[in-house]
Order: C-alpha cells, then structure tokens, then sequence
C-alpha cells in the first residue's frame, strides 16, 4: 500500500470517529435538555390534575373531569401571558357547549370573522398597551357582529351604550354611529381597560367590569371587605351575569385558539378581501365606491358599518376612515374618480327626527309600534338602560326624511302627462333571518324595499322578526 493510500484511508478513519463524537455530544448535551422538557410537562399536568381534583372535591365529586379536561388545562396554563386564565368546572360548563356539535356552525363562522378583527385589534392593543388576549373579549360582546344591538341599547362590535360612547368621545348622529366603527370603539375599549386595571390591578376584574360597569366592582369589594381580591374570590359578590361574564371568556378564549384541535374550520365571510384603510376629508357614495372595485354595496357596506346613509360625510376638520376591499377587478383610476366625484344632491337624504313626550298609560313597546321602530332603537337612542320610562319624558325618535327633489324638476314632471301609466314588474327574493337582523336593516339591503312594504307583503303585524323566518322582498326588474 502506497503512502497517499494510506493516508487517504487515515483521514477518513479520523472523519469517522470525529463524527462519531459528535454525535455522542450531541446525545449527551440534548438529553438533559428532553429531561427538562418532559419534567415540565408532568409539572404542568400534575398541577393540573390537583387543581381540577380540588374542584371536584369542593363540589362534592359532583363534577366529572376526564383526561381530555386535563390537556385542556394544559393548554390554557400555557394559553397564559399577561391575564390569568384558570380552567375550572365554570369554565368547563362553557367550554363543553361551545366544542358541541350544535356549535359547531357557529364558531366556524367566529373563526373566519376572527380573521379580520383580530390583526386589528392586535394592532391597536399593542399600540395602546393592552393585552392581546383581550380581543377574545369582543367575542363574548357581540360575536363580532358590529350590528349587534342589546336590550339596554348596546351597540357595535364592543357593545358600548350610549352614555359611555360619548364619554369616549364616539360620535352618534344622523350619519354616523361610530360605536360601530372598528377601529374607534377598540381605541375606546382600550382607554376603557386600561383605566379600569389602573383602579383593579387585575386583569380579570377590569374585564368584569366592563361587564357590570367600575362601580359595580368598587362596591362589591366594599361589601367582601376584602383587599385588593382577584376576580375568583370577589366573584361570590359580583351580579351573576358578571360572575358567567369570565368564564365564558375563557372558554371562547380557549376554544377559539385551539380551534384545529376540535376540528373547527374557519368558514368563509364577506371580509375576506386585502383592504386599504383610507382618511376621507369629503362626501363618498358608497354605492359608486363599490362599483369603483367591483364589489357588492352589501360587502362594501360590511366593511364599512358606521355609515347610516351608505354615504361617508368627511370633512377637512373632521375626515372619516374608510375601509375600501381591493378585489381582483378593482381599479385605482375608478377609485380615485369615486373617491372625489361630487354626490348628487338629488339623491341625498337627510336623517331627521322627533321628539316625543311619553303620555300617561304608554311604554316602550306602544311607542315603538306606534312610530314603526324597535324597542332597541329607542333605547340606543335615548341612552336608556331600562325599558321602563316615565310620563313626561322626552324622547328622541330618528326619521329618514323623503329624498330632496329639484323643485323645478317636480313642477315639469308635475305638468307632463303620461300616454301609457308603466306597470312595474315586481319579483320577490326570500331573505331568511339572522341574529341582529331587523325590518329597518332588511330594508336597508334591497333596493327599493321599505319597512311597510315588508310588513304588507309578510303580513307582520309589528317589528319582531324570528331567526330562521322567511321574508318575502319585493324587487322590481323594470317597467313595461
């Protein structure tokens, strides 16, 4: 054997033991850390386990937790960064409702909306400081359906009232009720929060208030004589729908995050599109906005809540966002026409009112009926928190006005006389009926329907709607 043979061969022994050695280190250094690794997670789990166990024990073996409701408890431990999240048989009655079959077609629709407001507030809570996992709260709130409106008035993807809207400086007019819009009421929610930790210093206690309101939490914790307490041990103290406000949470919380776990798959929106967030300092029909990129007025109008009137009202002093979706066939140079075309002052409507002044022997309900509106409407507008009002109070009822016309225009129209009088075709499309949907917003939808026209052509008799009702809509194709 020659000498570069052999140390040819040489080197390769020398490779092969040095790789063989690296190994070695390499097994013996990661062996401690699968240790650690798996150390932890007997921690995690036996923590757990005495904590479910203590539940049980409390509730006198009542409550049954399975070796699934330990890997929940897992996830929720390690779900934790700046709230504290605890799985208990509160939380566990929440959270086995909302992984049930039943629900299942409900929270696949909070997934695929999640995917639109969560970067949003991600985005603002980091800019304001507030805890990510807060944006689980807005599910809680309303289901992420900025159309929401509670019995007491509630509105907006962050259920603000009236009075507190305006605290934070929402603005709530014939154009706009910005309690929807959501960008402005996360901000608002977000000064809410952390005003409310400043004064708890618990995160779950400024959640809760929210709920039942700040001095709500400042005289339960009066009453429980305790100092500084968490959530858990004021609860006993707090109103019920407060004391199920958190476990709830939780639970959304939870299910939410771990939705691939239980087989939950976003389902598809209408807000789903890449979007530009715009400042307008000018009038904006929506409705030539949408045709500008070639989207739907509904879809333009789902990004866009706020606006009452399909039309944006900016100012120089005071410019509005606009949310505009940039689909496949949009068009910057149409956009740009939409965004500065002048509206026709022909079409504009103005949203007027009425004050009404409550007479003996009436309530909420006649007075509605009475002025074809909802119970919720007057509350919301009247910042009511209660459906009881008393004789003498003055309450403030919104109109839509009729469109404006040209009075010399009318007069021409006025003096023509028709030959043959046209005879619309009238077709129908069925609407079927969605949580928060109302006459006035159905009628809103469809071109040319109106809220007396619904109720004629669906014999309803007054302005309650079932979900899952069928609703008749006329539509006219032309004339002839």
């Amino acid at each position: 054997m020659d000498n570069k043979t052999s140390l040819l061969l040489l080197m390769l022994v020398m490779v092969f033991q040095t790789t063989t050695a690296q190994k070695r280190a390499r097994n013996v250094l990661r062996q401690p850390l699968q240790q650690s690794i798996q150390k932890q997670f007997e921690q995690e789990r036996e923590s757990v386990v005495l904590q479910l166990d203590s539940i049980k024990e409390a509730h006198g073996a009542q409550v049954d937790f399975s070796y699934d409701d330990v890997l929940i408890g897992q996830r929720i431990q390690r779900m934790q960064k700046t709230i504290p999240l605890e799985y208990n048989h509160l939380v566990k009655a929440y959270l086995d409702k909302y992984i049930s079959r039943n629900y299942k077609p409900y929270m696949e629709k909070l997934l695929g909306l999640s995917e639109y407001y969560f970067p949003i507030y991600e985005q603002i809570f980091e800019e304001t400081h507030v805890p990510d996992e807060v944006k689980y709260l807005s599910v809680v709130e309303s289901s992420l359906n900025p159309h929401t409106l509670s019995s007491s008035g509630a509105l907006g993807p962050w259920q603000f009232i009236y009075g507190t809207a305006k605290g934070y400086n929402l603005a709530m007019d014939g154009y706009v009720d910005e309690r929807k819009d959501v960008y402005l009421s996360t901000y608002a929610v977000s000064k809410y929060l952390t005003e409310a930790y400043d004064e708890f210093n618990d995160w779950l206690l400024a959640l809760a208030s929210y709920n039942c309101g700040r001095g709500c939490v400042r005289r339960a914790i009066q009453r429980s004589g305790m100092h500084a307490p968490t959530f858990w041990e004021l609860s006993p103290y707090l109103p019920q729908e407060t004391r199920n406000y958190i476990p709830k949470y939780i639970a959304i919380s939870y299910v939410l995050k771990h939705a691939e776990s239980h087989q939950l798959v976003a389902q598809a929106t209408d807000l789903q599109s890449p979007y530009r967030v715009l400042m307008v300092d000018r009038q904006v029909d929506l409705n030539q906005l949408a045709q500008a990129v070639d989207c739907s007025l509904e879809v333009m109008q789902a990004y866009n809540p706020a606006f009452k009137r399909k039309q944006v009202n900016g100012t120089v002093e005071q410019p509005k966002r606009l949310i505009v979706p940039m689909l496949e066939g949009a068009n910057d140079s149409l956009l740009y026409v939409a965004l500065h075309q002048q509206t026709n002052p022909m079409m504009d409507k103005k949203l007027a009112g009425v004050h009404y002044t409550v007479k003996a022997g009436e309530t909420l309900a006649t007075i509605a009926r009475k002025h074809d509106v909802t119970v919720s409407e007057l509350l919301a507008w009247n910042d009511l928190s209660s459906k009881s009002v008393t004789v003498g109070k003055t309450l403030w009822i919104e109109k839509e006005e009729a469109q404006r016309v040209d009075t010399k225009l009318a007069s021409n129209v006025s003096k023509a006389k028709a030959t043959v009088a046209p005879v619309k075709q009238t077709a129908y499309v069925v609407h079927t009926v969605k949580k928060g949907d109302t006459l006035t917003g159905i009628a809103s939808r469809y071109k040319g329907a109106t809220i007396a026209q619904l109720k004629a052509d669906n014999n309803i008799k007054n302005n309650h709607l079932s979900i899952g009702q069928k609703i008749k809509v006329a539509q006219v194709k032309g004339r002839i």
